[in-house]
């Protein structure tokens, strides 16, 4: 195992690279930072994402990585992908391990956050508490997210991939276990076309709302994981702590718009949207003990799969909102997202998620299960809302259901 304490390096982005130029095949060991130039400082500041090739494993122990402020960048990223690579060549074998309290953190002052829709601005308060001319003048505050590089021209002015914690791009046999995220910049992990991935005993601490410079700022988009168009055969277990967003969402978006290359700024995925080269469909998933709050007001899971993309053979099972009593989201479990037909992220199809099971979920929502349009051969069992005045289940267009039972019946 390649320790990277015994790499030099003008920074510690270049010893953590050394070390993993030098593996050969073996592990690389991220320990606590020792430094002679810095002995007060034990955790390691990152001014770029660590990219990982095929066949690494990397194992932090007892570890802090965290972004620095000029870092507008991934923790980690397959190495596959990034700006520029309009097609990412398939990788396989990539590991991720914590061990002990492993942690990765955002940056004190965020270059960038939020996804490829929100446009930055500094300060970016989450509340209109401000008066006079610091008002803000924006009206949604979901439209704008904070981050330092607003008002540079030459910088992009809205998120992009680059924001999400953990990126892996077409990438086969991967997992991701044992880590402790702390306000990432937007997403937390999020898979493309990914498979045979197995990401466990992951806990989240986010709320779309940070504390900088005395001003408590927006940090939008902070789900935990997201699974992406062409992912498959996946198993997402053991997951706690809150989140700023969704806590899971399998989301196959596939708009027909203009080509956009692979790498492109102003997107959230990295890969290319021409579906002719790419598979559109999540499928064969597995998610398991999901114990979280979504302290940003959002989703415990979200289904969305547009553009004739579908999302099937799913089985989730234990999954626990662990909001306070006096909080309510609006929905639990949210499958489609508006009317059939066209919406904000796509064209709906009047069913595009089926064969899927759902056992043991304990809600604290508005109502534990939505459907925006279709659902189709699909099992709820042992659902039940703790909110005193929620529901169990709402459907849009009860028309649209096919073969959905649940077991004890409504």
């Amino acid at each position: 195992m390649k320790n990277v304490n015994c790499y030099a390096g003008n920074s510690d982005s270049d010893r953590i690279e050394a070390a993993i130029r030098d593996c050969r095949g073996e592990a690389v060991l991220i320990p606590p930072r020792v430094s002679e130039k810095e002995p007060e400082r034990d955790f390691w500041l990152l001014d770029r994402a660590i990219l990982l090739p095929e066949n690494t494993t990397v194992v932090l122990e007892n570890c802090k990585l965290k972004l620095s402020d000029t870092c507008r960048d991934n923790f980690f990223r397959s190495a596959n992908c990034g700006l520029g690579i309009d097609e990412p060549e398939k990788i396989s074998h990539i590991h991720i391990r914590g061990v002990g309290n492993a942690v990765l953190e955002g940056a004190d002052h965020p270059r960038s956050t939020g996804d490829s829709s929100k446009r930055l601005e500094c300060p970016c308060p989450k509340n209109f508490s401000f008066s006079g001319a610091s008002r803000p003048t924006w009206g949604d505050l979901h439209g704008h997210t904070y981050g330092t590089d607003a008002g540079k021209p030459e910088e992009s002015q809205y998120g992009d991939w680059r924001n999400i914690g953990i990126l892996m791009a077409n990438v086969d046999h991967l997992s991701i276990e044992n880590l402790r995220i702390v306000e990432p910049h937007a997403w937390a992990i999020s898979l493309e076309s990914c498979s045979h991935a197995n990401i466990h005993h992951i806990e989240f601490q986010a709320c779309m709302t940070r504390r900088i410079d005395g001003l408590d700022q927006n940090n939008e988009n902070q789900d935990g994981i997201n699974l992406r168009t062409g992912c498959h055969d996946v198993i997402l277990s053991d997951i706690t702590g809150t989140t700023g967003d969704d806590v899971i969402a399998l989301t196959a978006i596939c708009s027909p718009k203009r080509r956009r290359p692979g790498g492109s700024l102003k997107s959230t995925q990295v890969m290319s949207n021409d579906y002719t080269r790419r598979g559109k469909d999540i499928y064969n998933v597995v998610i398991r003990n999901v114990l979280a709050c979504p302290a940003g007001g959002c989703l415990m899971l979200r289904f969305l799969a547009l553009d004739g993309a579908e999302i099937r053979n799913v089985t989730v099972d234990g999954l626990v909102d662990t909001s306070p009593d006096d909080f309510h989201t609006h929905t639990g479990i949210q499958i489609g997202e508006g009317a059939v037909g066209e919406t904000g992220y796509g064209t709906q199809s009047e069913c595009s998620v089926f064969h899927v099971a759902f056992s043991n979920i304990l809600s604290n929502a508005k109502r534990a299960i939505g459907v925006a349009a279709g659902l189709r051969n699909a099992v709820f069992t042992n659902v039940v809302n703790r909110n005193p005045e929620g529901k169990i289940f709402h459907a849009a267009r009860p028309e649209l259901l096919r073969d959905v039972r649940f077991f004890p019946p409504l």
